[in-house]
C-alpha cells in the first residue's frame, strides 16, 4: 500500500469516472505523473479545485496503477484566456504525452508551473515561454541540444557560419541556404534570448523539429488553438 501526504501537484487533466467520480492526472515534483480517483468530486467544490493549470496540494494511496485521492487543498487557481490558454494546453499536453507515469522529475515540474505562471501574467510573451519550457523538457528527457558547438567537428559554433539541424547529433556547419540558422541566432537561442524575430523563428522550427520524433504521429490537439490564435 502507498500513502503519500502533502504533496504539491500541477493539475494537467481530469475526466469523469463513474457517476460522480473522476480520474485526474498529475504532475507532482517527488513522484512525477501520477493518475488517481478523486470519488464523489463531480458538481461539488472539490471538482472545480481539480481544473487543469491549478496548483494543489494533495495525498493519495493505494496498490497498482491508478490510486485514490485522500485529500486536495488550493495553492494556486490559474486563470488564462486567449493564446495564453492555448499555450497552456500546449505546456501540459507535452507533459502528459512524454512524461512516464510515476517517474519523478521535479526539473520538469518546476519548468511547468514556471510557464503557466508567466503564460498567466502575460511576460515575457507566450512564445518565448513556450520556447524556453520545450528546451528544458528536452534536456530533462536526455534530448537537449548542444547550442555551443559544432556536433561534428567539436569546434566552437561560429557567429558568421550557417549550421543545419541533425536532430540525432546536433548542429553541423553547412552551406548557406533553406534550411540553415546562422550561428549567431543559435547563440542567442542558447542563452534564451529571443529580442529578435530570428531567435524566434528559428527556435520554433528546431524544437518542433527535435520533439517530433518524441510525440510520433499523432498530431498535438494544442498545437490547433496556437495556429489559430498566431491566425
Amino acid at each position: 500500500m502507498t500513502r503519500v501526504a502533502g504533496e504539491e501537484a500541477l493539475v494537467l487533466h481530469a475526466r469523469p469516472y463513474r457517476e460522480s467520480s473522476a480520474i485526474v492526472s498529475l504532475l507532482t515534483a517527488g513522484h512525477g505523473r501520477v493518475p488517481v480517483v478523486a470519488r464523489g468530486v463531480r458538481g461539488g467544490k472539490r471538482g472545480n479545485v481539480l481544473q487543469p493549470f491549478n496548483v494543489v496540494r494533495v495525498g493519495w494511496s493505494g496498490r497498482g496503477s491508478l490510486a485514490t485521492l485522500t485529500a486536495c487543498e488550493l495553492i494556486r487557481h490559474a486563470w488564462m484566456t486567449g493564446n495564453a490558454l492555448a499555450a497552456g494546453f500546449y505546456v501540459l499536453e507535452l507533459v502528459t504525452r512524454l512524461l512516464p507515469e510515476r517517474e519523478s522529475m521535479p526539473r520538469v515540474f518546476a519548468g511547468a508551473c514556471w510557464a503557466l505562471e508567466h503564460l498567466q501574467a502575460g511576460s515575457p510573451p507566450a512564445d518565448v515561454v513556450l520556447r524556453v519550457f520545450e528546451r528544458r523538457l528536452l534536456e530533462e528527457l536526455g534530448y537537449g541540444l548542444d547550442f555551443t558547438r559544432d556536433a561534428e567537428s567539436g569546434e566552437p559554433i561560429a557567429a558568421d557560419r550557417t549550421y543545419a539541424l541533425q536532430p540525432d547529433s546536433g548542429f553541423v556547419a553547412t552551406t548557406p541556404g533553406p534550411g540553415g540558422y546562422a550561428g549567431i541566432v543559435l547563440a542567442e537561442i542558447g542563452s534564451d534570448a529571443y529580442d529578435s524575430r530570428a531567435a524566434r523563428v528559428a527556435a520554433r522550427k528546431i524544437f518542433r523539429t527535435a520533439l517530433r520524433p518524441l510525440l510520433g504521429d499523432r498530431p498535438l490537439s494544442s498545437r490547433r488553438l496556437l495556429r489559430r490564435g498566431r491566425a
